[in-house]
């Protein structure tokens, strides 16, 4: 048998770090992110403690790396760009695929908002999310004033909200929520 070429250990490295990433969502919405350890991380994901640390340098680290995937993940399957200029078919597109998101990937969105609701997990995530979340922000709002909005900024918030409680109704009722209405009336209410 020949030695790992170097891309060989970069795919198992690669695929070791998904899979700590995967048991750390599953832990973390579990126990929540404070009670969680180490410990049941590696175990969660078949590593030993002292293999994670070669992956991640702590707890935290791991937290902000799996909040950091799936961002990416999020807007990548909305099909996100940097500072694009949201038209009314896109806006459309927006409101379709983020009512859809959680109802392909339930499991993956109740872990993601069960560790978003907890605060203490929330304040430390800001600080990185929030540039990374601005330039979409600043699309949606510029959108808005397109709408003659009076406080565009205001609006943004106004359907972020209206659309995170879809998305939490979308998780907590998939069979009875009316997903499709509701993707309706936001689009009628704000195209």
């Amino acid at each position: 048998m020949s030695p790992r070429t170097t891309e060989q250990n970069e795919m198992i490295r690669q695929e070791r770090k998904v899979q700590i990433l995967e048991a750390a969502l599953h832990v973390f919405a579990e126990e929540g992110y404070h009670s969680a350890s180490v410990s049941k991380v590696a175990g969660k994901a078949g590593v030993s403690k002292g293999l994670m640390y070669n992956y991640f340098h702590s707890k935290e680290d791991v937290l902000r790396a799996l909040m950091s995937e799936l961002f990416d993940h999020a807007m990548s399957l909305l099909k996100i760009e940097e500072n694009e200029v949201i038209t009314d078919a896109r806006f459309i597109e927006i409101v379709s695929l983020s009512v859809d998101v959680p109802l392909r990937e339930p499991q993956r969105w109740k872990l993601y908002m069960s560790l978003v609701f907890q605060k203490d997990v929330t304040e430390m995530l800001m600080t990185q999310m929030r540039p990374r979340m601005e330039p979409f922000m600043k699309s949606l709002s510029t959108y808005f004033m397109s709408k003659d909005y009076d406080d565009p900024i205001a609006m943004m918030r106004y359907f972020s909200a209206i659309l995170d409680g879809v998305q939490m109704h979308c998780l907590l009722d998939p069979e009875n929520f009316p997903a499709e209405k509701a993707k309706a009336y936001l689009i009628k209410q704000f195209v």
